[in-house]
């Protein structure tokens, strides 16, 4: 009878620790949209050198929460080269083991272009875009900066072929000239690593500056079309992850969230989020005005 007890109580035990398991995250991302830091008054809703006290405080939580690693979604800067210095020496307080991510902005390019070859060095880049793996989860990290008017001396794009994906927006909500688009090389590119993600049965998340959805956004990239296209081709592409549009935005369309993080720059509150990974479900877990989301895959 007593070894029947006993034999009773560790199963209860390992049921309790096995649902206690599925309900920890076993990945964690911080979330990081538009700091646009500069040494200059604000400006309207544009809060510019209080970025770095809010990037303080986002770096403290995700020290405490223990992500694993940071995605930023670029412009952590407004202008001048030399505001690189003091919001990246913030990030060298992240936790050693915490990776931290960047992406290409429009507002990297307002600097001195000068500077521009060396922009992907500074930003601890590998290249202008790129993926990472963990945990079964592929992350693609997109540029959408590609073809642009502000890019085009480090990009080197021929401008013709500029002026045409801009002249397609012509009579559309996203024809400003602070938009850009993705060109056919990224997007071949782009098809090969979700192809990898088929074959290795990942799950996938996309990061880039520029929107795609909702379809009326007037940040969206100029192709937009033709990104969400190749992306709802794939069974693997779980959300698509943005900043750009200071305001946030979500929309779910075709099995894919599309979700605009809130800009840090807009806000005496700050904003960010941790992404956390479930065995069924993303939550994002919104920090000041970033709102809280249940993402259901």
């Amino acid at each position: 009878m007593r070894n029947d007890k006993i034999f009773f109580l560790l199963i209860t035990l390992f049921i309790l620790l096995g649902s206690c398991s599925k309900n920890e995250p076993f990945l964690k991302v911080g979330l990081v949209a538009d700091p646009q830091y500069a040494d200059k008054p604000t400006s309207g809703k544009r809060h510019y050198s209080e970025t770095l006290w809010k990037l303080e405080e986002a770096i403290d939580t995700f020290n405490y929460y223990n992500i694993d690693f940071v995605q930023n979604l670029g412009d952590i800067i407004d202008v001048k080269w030399e505001s690189f210095d003091a919001v990246l020496q913030i990030y060298d307080n992240l936790k050693p083991g915490i990776e931290n991510h960047q992406l290409l902005g429009n507002h990297e390019f307002s600097i001195d272009s000068t500077h521009f070859k060396d922009i992907l060095k500074r930003l601890s880049m590998p290249n202008h875009y790129y993926s990472y793996s963990k945990k079964g989860w592929r992350f693609i990290v997109l540029d959408a900066t590609d073809y642009s008017y502000y890019s085009n001396a480090l990009h080197g794009h021929n401008i013709q072929e500029i002026d045409l994906y801009f002249e397609n927006t012509k009579g559309q909500s996203n024809s400003y000239r602070w938009n850009s688009a993705i060109g056919k090389a990224q997007q071949k590119w782009l098809k090969q690593e979700l192809d990898c993600a088929h074959l290795m049965g990942q799950k996938v998340i996309l990061f880039s500056h520029m929107p795609l959805r909702p379809q009326n956004d007037p940040h969206n990239l100029w192709n937009n079309h033709e990104i969400v296209k190749i992306i709802e081709q794939s069974s693997k592409v779980v959300a698509f992850i943005n900043g750009h549009n200071h305001s946030g935005d979500y929309e779910f369309k075709n099995g894919i969230h599309y979700i605009t993080v809130f800009g840090m720059v807009d806000t005496m509150i700050s904003s960010y989020g941790i992404l956390e990974f479930y065995e069924d479900k993303l939550v994002l877990k919104g920090f000041g005005n970033q709102k809280t989301l249940m993402l259901n895959y």
